[in-house]
């Protein structure tokens, strides 16, 4: 599986896929401002067949989200 965690813009984006028990894998996402606590969560992302598509999709989420607010 692909590396989970990325940084952007001054925030930990936190990747890491839920596995349903369909054996697919939910995309999601947790941004942190670094140094700081847990700020937001989008668990209701897409399911993809591969944790590496999950993780793929949550990231470019985040990032799109992040340059839209921070």
């Amino acid at each position: 599986m692909m590396k989970t965690v990325f940084q952007h813009r001054g925030y930990s984006i936190d990747c890491t896929p839920r596995e349903p028990d369909d054996g697919t894998f939910g995309a999601q996402v947790v941004l942190t401002k670094i140094g700081y606590h847990p700020e937001k969560k989008f668990d209701a992302l897409p399911v993809f067949s591969t944790a590496n598509e999950a993780i793929a999709h949550a990231k470019k989420f985040a990032e799109s989200w992040l340059d839209g607010k921070a």
